[in-house]
């Protein structure tokens, strides 16, 4: 939150036609090994990858809107990543407890170097070579491992701030990963009996109240995957089976998934049929490239855009700031 917040500080004016970029800004990446803005996973990115060249096409249109070449725009996203690896590295250093033991940093650099020779490099080139190839794979398997954490909750934190700076939401109305159990409007989880398992308890990633009822429960994922569909059905029926109030839930999605088979599946899913959940709307992060990313074969969810079910971000942020805003 504290990197988002120096984010912002410096952002300028931050609106709701134009927060998506600064989302993109904040939690978009490189896939390094394909040299585009990831948006589908690794496999896909490659040229041999199914959903490269849309990959390609997204991110020419993202570097023509910036004005920007391919080549600098490393340095334009990933923000609040790089932010959180600084702060790690930072307190890493501060903490000899959590440094790599030095014998294991002093057989892994041995081990390495002693390949290294074996295919002809002399020396000292080779020692060299090898404490950068130990420090890098540290990093890999450490930090490397720390973005979904820090996509998860960084794309949480920043709904929260653009749903109190851009929507206007007073911050008693907001709840951020908030147990389902102490939000308005649904009954206290029961207590497991004797020998029986805790129930885990959803806590839904940004909730929108005022005084006794629940209006809005926002489930923010970058991407989808199969268990995610998993997990937005039992959170619903855990929503549907505890609610208390009787005014209507609203339960939405926001996301940037870029595969049209998968958003199609999300909107499709009814509850009692087909998924066993249902998104009242499904928010994108940029409804327009995504249109543009896919050209023609956006047709396939035209439908939904124009049932109103599929909007982008900005129609959220403006729709939240009409009936729950304070300006």
């Amino acid at each position: 939150m504290r990197v988002l917040n120096e984010y912002f500080a410096r952002a300028g004016e931050v609106t709701a036609a134009n927060a998506w970029e600064h989302v993109y800004k904040c939690l978009l990446w490189m896939n390094l090994g394909a040299g585009l803005a990831h948006i589908y996973d690794s496999n896909h990115m490659q040229p041999s990858g199914v959903f490269h060249s849309r990959a390609v096409r997204f991110t020419e249109l993202l570097c023509d809107h910036w004005r920007i070449t391919r080549k600098e725009l490393p340095q334009r996203i990933d923000l609040l990543f790089k932010g959180c690896v600084d702060e790690w590295k930072r307190r890493r250093e501060d903490n000899a407890e959590s440094a790599l033991d030095e014998e294991t940093e002093s057989e892994l650099i041995s081990a390495i170097g002693t390949m290294l020779r074996g295919e002809g490099i002399e020396d000292i080139r080779a020692a060299a070579l090898a404490r950068n190839i130990e420090g890098l794979s540290r990093d890999f398997f450490t930090i490397g491992n720390k973005r979904k954490n820090a996509l998860g909750e960084g794309f949480e934190d920043l709904l929260w701030l653009l749903l109190r700076s851009v929507s206007c939401v007073p911050e008693h109305k907001l709840q951020l990963r908030t147990p389902v159990s102490s939000m308005p409007g649904f009954r206290k989880f029961p207590a497991p009996q004797p020998g029986e398992r805790r129930k885990r308890e959803p806590h839904p990633d940004v909730g929108i109240v005022d005084g006794n009822i629940t209006h809005v429960i926002a489930t923010a994922k970058w991407s989808m995957r199969q268990d995610r569909e998993t997990q937005f059905q039992s959170e619903y029926n855990s929503f549907q089976t505890n609610k208390t109030q009787s005014t209507e839930l609203e339960y939405v999605l926001i996301t940037n998934e870029f595969d049209l088979a998968r958003l199609k599946n999300v909107a499709n899913a009814m509850p009692g049929g087909e998924g066993g959940y249902i998104f009242h709307r499904i928010y994108h992060i940029s409804l327009p490239l995504l249109r543009e990313t896919h050209a023609e074969r956006f047709k396939e969810i035209e439908p939904w855009v124009g049932t109103g079910k599929l909007r982008s971000l900005d129609y959220f942020l403006t729709d939240m700031r009409g009936r729950f805003g304070e300006a």
